[in-house]
């Protein structure tokens, strides 16, 4: 629905640089053809002199920019756990400060005979080689008792940093900017904040307490699967999100699988609604002579994966699944950025014989141009290994933008994937438990190449009236203005028809 009268001003924030994820790009364009005054915010990584602003009213803050205090940050958290401040600031501070004490009231003979050593010139001579042997005794009593839980004190420790880290250091340096930028620009204050993932999710609830604003939690994954936490206790984290989702106005996911875990974990409070990673429709599309494929294919099925290069993406497994295809009927390209792992597939395809004959590397493209890159190929890969825990709930953006581009989809079990196509009816789905599986679909399919492209033609066809991010807005749009998502069944029904 598009807005009539002031526009509602929304701010869509990300504790990241906004572009490495184009979801927040859609969730901001979409918003802006729907009316909303929109402004992206997110976060430059590293030490920056200063926040940027672009043309396209995106912002980033500065790593170095002003920010509120470490104890401005540690009393609103507290506020928002229901402790009061300077109970809250005993409770947290006086263990550390009183634990700092004793340590250096302890140590202090030692410190002072230390001192009294260097300033003769026998440090090295006395005092040094003790605490060399402290050091060592301590290292070995420390290894002794983690052997004893079976390297559980090790992980802990390990975990407890991640969450120190993730937290702190990252979450609650971006609310600290982010709250002393809207204080020195309070015209910008927003009527929404669209926060994605946990890590934006601390400071748009700190903002809500300062300006009354709605706000709207996006969380691209499961958190605590994640893989850049999937670290344990996993009870620190759900504590994390809890306290503050207790101050969200609505949840949205990109999966029912996902929708699933956050509401049986949570209670349904708030009850997280679905808005899949469904590409936005691409106009015109049309084909381009730049990712013409025809003269490496040699009239070959056109088998296309596009997307990052990483492990645990199945790509290994395609590779040596490929040496089981009939090549003299189709050729596989993959693109995507240059880095070391996809070097190492690189090396694979040529000890496999096939590496520029049935097998192409594709430089990378812009995301905007990803759809457009994929026109000119016949089936499209989504290879993630499924009994990975973080994949079994994923929504890759690759299937809209295959389905947009007219491929036919080749997938992993991934449960909603598999639910898209076959409700599109435009791919198939394949065990990669089964080492033989992915050979032997793609091998079924290039005998059939008017199935391929009826599956492509479906796939289209789904994509321009089901699946795409214009549809999924409505959520967002009830979300925003009313925390409700009245039109959500009716989506996923209108989908589950085709």
């Amino acid at each position: 629905m598009i807005q009539t009268g002031p526009k509602t001003r929304l701010h869509v924030i990300c504790a990241h640089e906004p572009d490495l994820d184009p979801r927040i790009s859609w969730t901001a364009q979409t918003a802006a053809r729907n009316g909303y005054d929109v402004q992206t915010i997110g976060w430059i990584a590293g030490r920056v002199a200063e926040s940027s602003e672009t043309d396209d009213n995106t912002l980033r803050l500065a790593q170095d920019s002003p920010a509120k205090s470490g104890f401005w940050l540690m009393a609103q958290l507290a506020r928002m756990a229901g402790l009061p401040a300077l109970w809250a600031f005993a409770v947290m501070g006086a263990p550390f400060l009183g634990l700092w004490l004793v340590g250096t009231i302890v140590l202090l003979p030692w410190r002072m005979l230390d001192y009294v050593a260097e300033r003769l010139g026998q440090h090295e001579r006395t005092t040094r080689p003790v605490e060399r042997m402290a050091t060592r005794i301590r290292a070995w009593l420390f290894w002794r008792v983690d052997a004893l839980f079976s390297g559980g004190v090790v992980r802990l420790i390990n975990g407890l940093n991640a969450y120190r880290w993730y937290f702190l250091t990252h979450a609650g340096a971006f609310a600290r900017r982010y709250a002393h930028w809207l204080e020195a620009h309070p015209e910008n204050v927003p009527d929404v904040i669209h926060a994605n993932d946990p890590d934006a999710l601390m400071a748009a609830v700190l903002i809500k307490r300062l300006h009354n604003c709605r706000v709207i939690y996006d969380a691209h994954e499961y958190g605590p699967d994640a893989y850049i936490l999937h670290t344990t206790p996993r009870s620190v984290f759900f504590t994390y999100e809890r306290i503050l989702m207790a101050h969200v106005d609505g949840a949205v996911t990109v999966s029912p699988p996902i929708a699933n875990k956050f509401n049986e974990q949570y209670e349904g409070r708030p009850h997280f609604a679905v808005v899949p990673n469904a590409s936005p429709l691409v106009e015109n599309l049309s084909n381009n002579v730049h990712f013409a494929l025809d003269e490496l294919s040699r009239g070959r099925i056109r088998v296309l994966y596009q997307g990052g290069f990483a492990a645990h993406r199945g790509l290994e497994e395609v590779i040596a699944a490929w040496n089981d295809v009939d090549d003299s009927k189709a050729a596989l390209f993959l693109r995507g950025p240059d880095n070391e792992f996809r070097k190492v597939l690189v090396r694979a395809a040529q000890k496999a014989g096939r590496l520029n004959k049935s097998v192409f590397f594709l430089p990378s493209v812009s995301e905007d141009q990803l759809t457009v890159a994929a026109l000119e190929a016949d089936i499209g890969v989504v290879p993630y290994l499924s009994h990975i825990e973080n994949h079994q709930g994923a929504c890759p953006n690759k299937v809209g933008q295959y389905m947009q581009a007219g491929l036919a989809i080749v997938s992993a079990n991934l449960p909603f994937v598999a639910s898209l196509l076959e409700r599109g009816e435009c791919g198939t789905i394949y065990d990669d438990g089964d080492d033989q599986a992915l050979s032997a679909t793609l091998n079924a399919l290039i005998q059939h190449p008017e199935k391929v492209a009826q599956m492509g033609e479906n796939g289209r066809s789904f994509a321009r009236t089901h699946y795409n991010f214009e549809a999924y807005f409505l959520v967002l749009d009830n979300l925003y203005r009313s925390g409700e998502t009245g039109n959500q069944q009716e989506l996923m029904a209108s989908i589950a028809r085709g």
